[in-house]
């Protein structure tokens, strides 16, 4: 029953936020202003004065295309790398070795294609560096670059008589400054609230108040053995 409710509160809040977040989005991908305009527009200007980005470049769709591609294929290299070379970068205080090539695509393919799949225990194969730098990153990226996309699509739609879809560079930009990193601000406040820690120290091994020893069943679930004598990370069982 608990997590029926969760269900149905996740959909109403989805529902209730899709008209207005639509609304605002939509807003910023057109160069309106809005409330975040004071704040957010002069870093947005900065920006394009820093890479030298058009604003008001219009793309065709092969422009578009290459742009989406060149851009994700830098992130897939840059991301690989910090994986198979993250022995040698600083960052990395459980001295975790570099990753193997093949995971390493795997990974950077899944990241930069916004899936996020992975098949490996981050606290014991990734250093710090690596997931901040890389996988946050992309978290940012690619989640912009699809949003970016969606709306060539949607003005690929509704200026069928007009050239262009917009620039590429700006969509992710404007993307990115306007929605993910204020929305990620603030559910970042709310986890910190929260206590979830957040530090660049070593992985800590947590010593159990009672620790007991457990054994696998036939069923697939776990037993606790009984009578025996935990040392560290040895169990001891009598008989």
């Amino acid at each position: 029953m608990e997590a029926a409710i969760q269900y149905i509160l996740y959909f109403a809040v989805l529902v209730i936020l899709a008209v207005p977040l639509g609304r605002f989005m939509a807003h910023i991908m057109d160069g309106e202003h809005t409330f975040l305009s004071p704040v957010i527009a002069p870093v947005e200007r900065g920006v394009y004065r820093l890479l030298r980005i058009d604003a008001a470049e219009q793309m065709g769709c092969r422009r578009y295309l290459a742009s989406v591609l060149v851009f994700s294929g830098i992130g897939l290299v840059a991301l690989v790398a910090l994986q198979a070379l993250q022995s040698f970068l600083p960052g990395n205080p459980q001295h975790l070795p570099g990753v193997s090539w093949d995971l390493s695509f795997n990974t950077a393919a899944s990241f930069v294609t916004n899936t996020n799949w992975q098949s490996y225990s981050g606290e014991t194969t990734l250093s710090y560096l690596v997931q901040f730098m890389g996988l946050t990153v992309q978290n940012f990226l690619s989640a912009g670059t699809g949003i970016a996309v969606m709306f060539a699509l949607i003005r690929g739609f509704r200026q069928v008589k007009e050239q262009g879809l917009g620039s590429f560079w700006v969509d992710l930009t404007r993307t990115v400054l306007y929605v993910l990193i204020p929305l990620n601000l603030v559910f970042g406040i709310c986890l910190a609230a929260g206590g979830v820690v957040s530090n660049f120290q070593p992985a800590q091994k947590a010593e159990l108040v009672e620790p007991v020893a457990v054994q696998p069943n036939a069923d697939g679930g776990w037993s606790v053995i009984d009578g025996a004598q935990i040392e560290g990370d040895t169990v001891k069982v009598d008989g």
